[in-house]
């Protein structure tokens, strides 16, 4: 959903400005920092000096005209790193963007979803292939980190539209501090034959003294850094960029064997040759905080920094002096709520992303006063989706195996650990997070002994927008991201039994199932009051805590009507599976194939989510199977807001009621006559109630 602004929402950016204030007041105001102000190096050509007072006044281009950046991103950090980057680009613009994304398919995959469900306004965002691209530089030997994709900015005019005629280049650790117009403006000051607008680099690594045997590649002085590029591209066509650059290296090669800080080696190595080619910029424009950086020369002399370059492996673990200013500047990004950047541009056409407009008039007309209002705000919302939060290994394909599809917020994330041990399956999790939890998740992961070890579970962080939970929204993100031929659609706050996972893909196989038999396995669900509780490890002992009354049927005490069909009875004494019929409000979890009907996503906050799942399954004649010896065991935990809003509100079960009814009416149009009897069975409860 497009937001109306939220009180709460708006701490971030209070925060923000307080650490830029006082970032203006640690490092001093200088008053030859006018704003506005042009790049004239004087003092050094190199771009570490403080700007001249002397400058003219930097010419904006018109606020509608599109900028263009291009990044190189592959993998699943470097898509975390870019969302960070393109919010602090989002943050201070006041121009249209064209991002222009060169990535792998993971990148890809994740960076699609994140930027359509983003919805951000005056945003354009095209994507490329790198593995294009490897054959043009996969000749270079290369010791840096970034393997291949670090030397992918070479040859970007070789892929960028050909009507494309400047560019920012920006690496995937940068933030800004800035409106990035002001970069683009600095394309004014080029001369005739510059086509490369670099910040010099911060470092004495190109003066080799660093430490002993120490051989760089050629650079004039201290070089330049890669990490921010102005190209000029179709003067670089017509300076014979490609030869250039080619033949260059490959006579460097010949005596330093491979680069090792990639494309900027090469970059470097032409400009000593070729001097006239660049344009200085100032050092505002790329601050590095390399291990052995010297940037403390320009930013205490500066007011204004303008982008902070975490240009070290150890990125913002890096130690200097002061460290914790940039990292505090780079951590509010972090967790600043980007909904709170679809901020439109006004003045300027067609600004709104496909379905955006719809959307907003869809949400123009829904009545604030009405007493269901924040249901059908809820269904309207468009949350922005992360696939793949974190690295992930998928399976290798088996024919027969299955995935746990889940769903959980901040507050059941200490299931995790117990449910990896139960689990040793592949699992696909959606997590209902803030942007600050998101980091807080992301630190949880990786001190974990238990989760950071598991590469076969896929977390899909869905951002928080709205006051009510999207429980079957957060369900259909896992389920589309399953990658196996099977999925087990369970919750959070269940522990399978140790031996489930091997279970089920024999029962799969004895059975003989496929995708074109429609069938749902029935994981019979129990329960437990206790806290601390010894977890059965078969079928008899489970059995033996339920007639101590240590255990119990699922919920048999509030809502028997969810599992009674189950018909735990005959359970007890099954052999084999049996198969059962649906009943009215029936909700077990199931195994069925991936190609699954997806939830419904009217269903937000507490009641009927997976009833209605359920039913759609029926109406699609899947046949229920119970499955002999498996089983699921449901932990204890406080209860949820939307249940204790469900149990203290009359107004929201009457809406939950609202949203059955039209459920009903929706599967009537699709199923027909078939349907009539869940309208029967719901009419029958209501008299009952």
């Amino acid at each position: 959903m497009l937001p109306r602004g939220r009180p709460r929402a708006m701490g971030a950016a209070v925060l923000l400005l307080l650490l830029l204030v006082v970032g203006f007041f640690l490092f001093g105001r200088d008053p030859e920092y006018g704003l506005g102000t042009t790049a004239t190096l004087d003092e050094d050509p190199y771009g570490s000096r403080n700007l001249s007072a002397s400058s003219p006044q930097l010419l904006l281009p018109p606020k509608c005209e599109m900028l263009h950046v291009a990044i190189v991103c592959a993998g699943y950090n470097s898509s975390r790193e870019i969302i960070t980057l393109t919010k602090s680009l989002l943050f201070y613009r006041k121009n249209p963007l064209h991002l222009h994304l060169i990535t792998d398919a993971i990148a890809r995959n994740i960076l699609e979803t994140l930027f359509r469900t983003w919805m951000v306004p005056a945003l354009v965002v095209s994507f490329y292939d790198a593995e294009e691209l490897k054959p043009l530089v996969s000749w270079i030997p290369n010791k840096h980190y970034s393997g291949l994709y670090g030397l992918m900015k070479l040859v970007l005019p070789s892929i960028l539209p050909p009507s494309l005629a400047q560019v920012i280049v920006l690496d995937t650790d940068v933030t800004f501090s800035s409106d990035i117009v002001e970069l683009w403006a600095l394309f004014g000051r080029f001369s005739d034959k510059q086509v490369v607008g670099l910040v010099e680099n911060q470092s004495d690594w190109y003066l080799g003294n660093l430490w002993k045997n120490h051989r760089p590649w050629p650079a004039l002085g201290r070089g330049f850094n890669t990490g921010v590029i102005l190209l000029w591209l179709d003067r670089l066509q017509q300076t014979g960029w490609e030869q250039m650059w080619k033949v260059t290296a490959k006579r460097e090669l010949l005596t330093l064997m491979a680069t090792s800080l990639a494309d900027q080696d090469i970059f470097n190595a032409v400009i000593k040759e070729h001097p006239h080619l660049v344009h200085p910029l100032p050092c505002v424009w790329n601050v590095q905080l390399s291990d052995h950086t010297l940037a403390e020369r320009c930013y205490l002399e500066a007011a204004d920094l303008k982008v902070i370059h975490w240009n070290s492996p150890k990125k913002l673990r890096v130690k200097n002096k002061h460290a914790e200013f940039f990292r505090n500047l780079h951590l509010t990004f972090l967790g600043y709520d980007g909904k709170l950047l679809r901020r439109e541009l006004f003045g300027c056409p067609n600004q709104f992303p496909p379905g955006a407009e719809q959307l907003q008039q869809a949400l123009a007309q829904l009545d604030e006063e009405e007493p269901c209002f924040e249901f059908r705000q809820q269904q309207l919302t468009v949350h922005r989706v992360h696939i793949t939060f974190l690295p992930h290994q998928p399976p290798p394909p088996r024919p027969h195996d299955v995935t746990l599809v889940a769903q959980l917020s901040m507050d059941r994330l200490q299931m995790l650990e117990a449910l990896c041990r139960h689990w040793p399956g592949p699992m696909s999790l959606a997590l209902y997070l803030t942007d600050e939890e998101a980091q807080q998740f992301l630190h949880f992961v990786e001190t974990s002994p238990v989760l950071s070890v598991r590469k076969d579970v896929a977390y899909h962080v869905v951002y928080q927008d709205g006051p009510l939970y999207p429980v079957n929204q957060l369900r259909n993100v896992a389920l589309a991201q399953a990658l196996t031929p099977y999925v087990f659609l369970s919750d959070i706050d269940f522990l399978p039994a140790y031996s489930l996972y091997d279970y089920l893909r024999a029962s799969i196989e004895q059975l003989e199932l496929d995708s074109r038999r429609k069938t749902a396995l029935v994981v019979p669900a129990f329960e437990t009051l206790h806290y601390r509780f010894s977890f059965p490890n078969s079928k008899a002992e489970l059995l033996t805590l339920l007639d101590a009354g240590s255990l119990h049927t699922f919920r048999y005490h509030e809502w028997p009507q969810g599992h009674s069909s189950t018909d735990y009875s005959r359970w007890r004494e099954a052999q084999a599976p049996y198969r059962v019929q649906w009943s009215a409000d029936y909700e077990p979890y199931v195994v069925v194939p991936r190609d699954c009907p997806r939830y419904d996503p009217r269903f937000v906050g507490f009641g009927w989510n997976k009833v209605a799942h359920i039913i759609e399954l029926d109406a699609q004649e899947y046949e229920f199977l119970v499955l002999p010896e498996a089983f699921s065991i449901h932990l204890p935990h406080t209860p949820s807001l939307d249940i204790s809003r469900f149990r203290s509100s009359p107004t929201y079960r009457n809406c939950l009621q609202a949203l059955k009814e039209e459920f009903h009416q929706d599967l009537s149009r699709r199923y027909g006559s078939a349907a009539l009897k869940y309208l029967t069975a719901l009419q029958q409860a209501r008299s009952r109630a």
